[in-house]
């Protein structure tokens, strides 16, 4: 008769790696749970504190408040800068903008104008896809062809 192998034994048992496999997924998820939770506090309390700013403040106080917010902001960064349209739109519905909605050039659905506008104050756009001033101003042009209603996300 041949005689029969017997398999290797001596490595870690396949409980041991998928228990060590099920933990690290349970603390990647409840780690993402806890961001999440926090992303939503914050801008739940960012867009009621750019309510009560936008009363007060004028268009481009509108604009430095929301830029300040978006360089403190708590949330992830993808988050925050996909968020500076809706935290600039909350700060403008403050009050009555149709002295700056007169001041708009409506006429290019394009908005080139906002990289300029970005220079001017200070604030250059070194990423144009993702820089919060454009975003910002892009809002305001938004904001305005949309009759103060609100913006196009």
């Amino acid at each position: 008769m041949p005689s029969v192998e017997h398999a290797e034994q001596s490595g870690p048992k396949l409980r041991w790696v998928l228990g060590g496999i099920v933990a690290i997924v349970v603390l990647m998820g409840a780690a993402g749970y806890r961001q999440l939770v926090q992303s939503r506090d914050h801008f739940a309390e960012t867009t009621k504190m750019m309510g009560e700013l936008g009363k007060t403040l004028d268009t481009e106080g509108c604009i430095g408040a929301v830029l300040e917010w978006h360089g403190d902001c708590a949330a992830n960064k993808p988050l925050c800068d996909n968020g500076v349209p809706m935290v600039m739109t909350h700060c403008l519905m403050g009050r009555d903008r149709s002295e700056t909605c007169e001041s708009v050039d409506l006429s290019s659905a394009k908005a080139k104008w906002v990289f300029d506008q970005c220079e001017a104050r200070g604030t250059p756009c070194t990423n144009r896809k993702t820089c919060a001033c454009a975003s910002a101003y892009r809002a305001i042009d938004s904001f305005c062809r949309h009759g103060q209603e609100g913006v196009a996300l």
